[in-house]
């Protein structure tokens, strides 16, 4: 009778491990979902502005394109998730423009941490939240200004060169 109640507990705790696994992506995908909802109230733009895409297949735009949501969330192996996010910024005109980023996270404890950058560590409160979007506008403004700079000043021994490539003949 023992090595039958073994066998059951390691159902159950087998059960219990999904079900944990499960609560675990569900509160990533809650996030992610808050995270995008603060982006837009923070950036004042429509929800049509903003498109989340599975990191994997990196973002491709097609104009009958879903926005994406948080089931894009990709999970690694030791907890740690990831989501990409992609802003069009064409303002008002017709040609898309999109600034794209990464965030990282992991839920640590009762938080989750998060970033784009490894730079910068931001936590899943009101407060830290708050303080992403402003980051995040900076990076994306800093990025976007710097676009000519960030060429410039790009290796010579690039293997796709942005615009032409030099004849050497």
């Amino acid at each position: 009778m023992s090595r039958r109640n073994r066998y059951k507990q390691l159902c159950e705790a087998y059960d219990r491990g999904v079900a944990e696994c499960d609560q675990y992506r569900r509160e990533c995908r809650e996030f992610v979902h808050d995270l995008r909802n603060s982006v837009i109230e923070s950036l004042s733009c429509a929800e049509t502005k903003v498109f989340m895409f599975p990191p994997s297949t990196g973002f491709v735009y097609k104009s009958q394109m879903i926005q994406g949501d948080a089931l894009d969330t990709e999970f690694g192996e030791n907890g740690t998730a990831a989501i990409g996010f992609a802003i069009n910024v064409n303002g008002e005109d017709l040609e898309e423009k999109f600034f794209t980023f990464l965030i990282i996270f992991k839920k640590t404890g009762s938080k989750i941490r998060f970033n784009i950058d490894d730079e910068k560590e931001f936590v899943n409160s009101n407060e830290g939240i708050n303080d992403f979007c402003e980051y995040l506008f900076e990076v994306a403004q800093r990025n976007l200004l710097g676009r000519l700079s960030n060429f410039l000043q790009s290796p010579g021994e690039n293997n796709t060169p942005i615009g032409f490539k030099v004849q050497t003949e």
